[in-house]
């Protein structure tokens, strides 16, 4: 589909025709933007750290006036590839501060109705400021940024010129401000990968090139941007602190000692017969061995896998029920609150049923194993609702 570039002789009339369309295009963004943030609604918590992504898609030019004394012209190009990357760090409240580097490409189809030829590049590098917020299953985000523009002209022709002949514009423009809102939605791919899809509305107010034969030429830069892509997150500073302990067997209990029965001293034997010599005390007891009965696994968030480090416990606690001789083994699953209440429910019954298959698996009989599910209702750090807690994903494992 083709659009429009219309050259404009006034400056007068081009400041009134530029300035009314960014009006109502910045102000339909924030009222979009405003909408959004109001349907989403509050966010969760969230892990910070810093971020790299890339993209690609289609870019759709928008109209454009452009000064040039004495002449007025039409100019219609198609739109093209164009492409993202950026870099940036996201903040646990939800906040991400980013810098952006963009290009876009479009081929002039026609000038004033005739053939025309040449292409128009938008290369940016702008700073954004983005907002996530956090629903079931993805994460849509709403941002605005602000940084410097350059437009390439290739060969832009013919270009009518005031004493009626041609001339094109073929160079690069000066450095301009450049302006941008935008708007995405991200899918969680594994925990630090990605997938976004994201729409990028640029503005540049003013842009300058001149002509081959010197014509000084101003003009204004709308752009409209599809892509598709993928963001790769790195974990630091708390969230690398905040990451799953390693299991750890909780104290044991003392086991029970059982004293030796008393012997019974043998009663006398008449006198005239010899008594004969006492039995010998019986053995002692055999103490039970001490073991340890309470175990603690951790598990990943919104995960019910186990991890080489929760086999690696699991593997100690089989090999101290069987050394125990334990008649049952107890399993309550726990979630954090991170999630709808019936969500955790079945998670923490999901992760007491994988405790439970790996002990069957490690020779314990199925029949003396017990499983609960208590869900977010017994956290054993307290906090808030929506919090992902690591300490709080866990199975409780009891040896009785």
């Amino acid at each position: 589909m083709g659009h429009s570039i219309i050259f404009n002789t006034g400056l007068i009339h081009r400041r009134q025709t530029l300035v009314g369309p960014m009006k109502r295009i910045l102000l339909t963004s924030a009222a979009t933007i405003g909408a959004l943030c109001l349907s989403i609604g509050a966010t969760q918590a969230r892990e910070d750290g810093f971020y790299i992504g890339v993209g690609a898609g289609y870019n759709l030019p928008h109209e454009q006036d452009l000064d040039v004394t004495n002449a007025d012209q039409n100019i219609e190009h198609s739109g093209g590839p164009g492409g993202l990357a950026t870099f940036g760090f996201k903040y646990e409240e939800g906040w991400r501060a980013e810098l952006e580097a963009g290009y876009r490409s479009s081929a002039v189809d026609s000038i004033s109705g005739a053939s025309g030829n040449g292409d128009v590049d938008a290369w940016t590098l702008i700073v954004n400021g983005l907002y996530d917020f956090e629903a079931d299953g993805f994460t849509p985000y709403v941002g605005v940024g602000a940084g410097v523009a350059y437009v390439n002209f290739d060969g832009v022709s013919p270009i009518g010129t005031a004493g009626g002949g041609t001339t094109s514009l073929n160079e690069k423009s000066e450095p301009a401000l450049a302006l941008q809102a935008l708007a995405g939605v991200s899918v969680d791919l594994t925990d630090s990968l990605a997938l976004t899809g994201q729409y990028n509305f640029l503005a540049i107010p003013e842009v300058h090139a001149t002509t081959v034969n010197g014509t000084d030429t101003r003009s204004e830069f709308y752009n409209h941007m599809f892509t598709v892509g993928l963001r790769y997150s790195f974990p630091v500073g708390k969230s690398m602190a905040a990451a799953d302990p390693e299991p750890e067997p909780m104290p044991a209990k003392a086991a029970v000692e059982i004293a030796p029965e008393p012997v019974a001293e043998p009663e006398p034997l008449p006198p005239i017969a010899e008594a004969p010599p006492p039995p010998p005390p019986p053995p002692p007891a055999v103490e039970e061995p001490e073991i340890t009965r309470n175990f603690l696994v951790y598990f990943d968030w919104d995960k019910a896998e186990l991890s080489p480090a929760t086999e690696a416990i699991l593997r100690q606690a089989a090999k101290y029920a069987e050394d125990g001789k334990v008649a049952r083994i107890i399993l309550t699953g726990h979630a954090d609150t991170s999630g709808p209440k019936a969500y955790n429910m079945t998670l923490s019954q999901k992760r007491s049923d994988q405790v439970r298959a790996m002990l069957v698996q490690l020779g314990q009989p199925a029949t003396g194993i017990v499983t609960f599910a208590r869900g977010e209702a017994e956290p054993l750090v307290d906090t808030g609702d929506g919090v992902r807690e690591a300490k709080n994903r866990r199975v409780e494992i009891v040896l009785e």
